[in-house]
């Protein structure tokens, strides 16, 4: 991704190394937000906290971090719920 960039919600915009169980932890665009990319920050280290996008949409600023906040009761966002076909065992 780079400045300019038309994105949406559920876009990869970036990845980082979580730690030794994930190789690659995916960073998306949140699911309601949408716009063209104003600020991407380059490759290095951040934390959390750290804004690193920001999407212009309709004349507005939006700043992103790595992470964000959903309403547990309030389903995800999605084209289509897929059914269970085989059962969840645990142990």
């Amino acid at each position: 991704m780079k400045v300019g960039t038309l994105v949406t919600g559920g876009d990869i915009y970036g990845t980082v190394n979580e730690n030794n169980l994930f190789d690659e932890h995916r960073i998306l665009v949140p699911p309601k937000a949408k716009g063209r990319i104003a600020y991407i920050a380059p490759e290095g280290t951040y934390t959390i906290e750290d804004n690193i996008l920001e999407l212009e949409h309709e004349g507005k600023t939006f700043k992103y971090k790595m992470g964000h906040y959903w309403p547990v009761r309030q389903p995800r966002p999605v084209s289509e719920k897929l059914m269970g076909n085989i059962p969840l065992l645990t142990g």
